[in-house]
């Protein structure tokens, strides 16, 4: 029994008391008249009149008291029931999310939309829930699932973030980066991770310029020296990108542009390769062929990269100057030591070869096979000058030898970032998103001799 009950009946039977002892002290009789037509009189004695006036005053009291007893209890009891529903639907959330980890989208889905039967309100729900149906595929009721949320709770960051990764999903890139730029107006100081998907983004739409603005404040919140290095990499290829979109344009205007960002690029990096090929066809473009071969040969030299040196031959043999070719190659060839002017090597062999010069071939390629273990690009074109001479035989176990050692006839490229293989050269690596990284793999195919065995597929 709660106090303030207890002092209510105490007060209850103190009024009784002293009713019943004032009845006693007035037993004269009076008239009492009760309302009606005609009103109704009777006789009785006063002290009746005043035990019924105090009675009615108790009885309204209890009554009064018992109905806020009563609500009380009520409300507790339901707010029990709430607090219960709300426990169990918590714990049907936790069950959806960790079916969502192992990969249960389906299950999780199911669970979120039981808790949104008997709690429509319960935002997690929604949000959870259209995380679900988008690792589905199911993106309609993803992005319908996530606007129910977004009625919820407008400025809610979960729901902004979910909404940008639906319509990322969908491609509608700009939708996208709306949702995110509400997140931030939300939150302005933003996290490290926001300001990479919209990075990302704005890239993916060509917006260069507000994509910079993006990584230059993703910067500012990154503290770790190394993972900051790393991202200023990514500074430099969004400027590289905007370079190149510049000069995609086609306009003269756009190259002189792309061509500063180029020179700037490379006065901060004299070793982005990406950026020496550009500026040699931008200024190409432009109708500077000397300039343009001089960013090719100072690339060359600086980085020893042979995705230039090719651009230098494909320029010569472009203006019938084949001669020239061939001289930039050699060069290449004689001063670049290791793997790169092995490759060099491999290089100007083939090109002898382009050229009908077969004595010239023969003696770059076996000097060549001399020099490394088995390499099937080098058997490949030994073989293709044997038989273009009229030696089948030797053709032929040349053949046999790469088809025992291994299908890949031409090297490939690898990213020195984080080991993508790439069929062709590209200046941007899709796997790790870094610019400039990818270089010609001839880490297998060229490798110095260190021991021969008897097993050794040699010719």
């Amino acid at each position: 029994m709660s106090l303030r009950n207890l002092l209510t009946m105490l007060a209850v039977f103190a009024l009784v008391s002293l009713g019943v002892w004032t009845a006693t002290l007035n037993t004269d009789t009076v008239t009492f008249r009760a309302p009606g037509f005609p009103p109704v009189e009777f006789e009785t004695s006063l002290w009746v009149v005043g035990v019924l006036a105090i009675l009615g005053g108790v009885l309204g009291t209890l009554l009064y008291t018992l109905v806020l007893s009563s609500k009380a209890a009520f409300m507790r009891w339901r707010r029990k029931r709430v607090d219960q529903r709300s426990a169990e639907n918590t714990e049907l959330i936790q069950s959806g999310l960790k079916s969502a980890v192992r990969g249960d989208h389906r299950a999780a889905l199911e669970k979120f939309e039981k808790v949104l039967e008997s709690e429509p309100e319960r935002l997690d729900a929604w949000v959870q829930g259209g995380n679900a149906a988008r690792s589905l595929g199911n993106l309609d009721k993803a992005v319908d699932m996530h606007i129910r949320a977004r009625g919820l709770s407008p400025d809610s960051s979960a729901v902004h973030d979910a909404l940008a990764h639906d319509f990322q999903s969908l491609g509608e890139y700009a939708r996208a980066v709306g949702h995110l730029e509400q997140r931030l107006a939300a939150d302005p100081k933003g996290d490290p991770e926001l300001f990479e998907r919209m990075r990302d983004l704005l890239a993916r739409r060509g917006r260069w310029d507000e994509a910079l603005q993006v990584q230059e404040r993703r910067l500012k919140l990154l503290r770790d020296p190394v993972i900051r290095a790393d991202e200023e990499g990514v500074v430099r290829g969004l400027r590289f990108e905007k370079g190149r979109a510049l000069a995609d344009e086609g306009g003269s205007e756009g190259r002189q542009q792309a061509i500063a960002i180029f020179v700037s690029l490379l006065k901060d990096d004299p070793t982005f390769v990406p950026a020496y090929l550009l500026l040699g066809r931008a200024r190409l473009d432009e109708g500077d062929s000397e300039g343009a071969v001089e960013a090719w040969k100072t690339g060359v030299a600086r980085t020893h990269a042979l995705v230039l040196l090719n651009e230098l031959v494909n320029h010569f043999f472009a203006e019938g100057d084949p001669e020239q070719a061939i001289r930039v190659f050699r060069e290449a060839a004689e001063t670049i030591e290791g793997e790169d002017g092995r490759a060099a090597r491999l290089g100007l062999a083939l090109l002898y070869a382009r050229l009908e010069m077969i004595e010239e071939a023969r003696e770059e390629l076996e000097a060549l096979e001399e020099e490394v273990e088995f390499s099937p690009t080098v058997a490949y074109h030994l073989a293709k000058l044997s038989a273009r001479e009229g030696n089948p035989a030797d053709a032929a176990d040349r053949f046999r030898q790469i088809i025992q050692a291994s299908n890949i006839l031409d090297p490939g490229y690898r990213c020195n970032h984080c080991g993508a293989q790439h069929e062709a050269y590209v200046m941007h690596c899709a796997e790790c998103g870094r610019w400039g990284t990818v270089r010609l793999d001839t880490s297998e195919e060229l490798e110095p001799v260190k021991e021969r065995g008897l097993n050794a597929p040699r010719v």
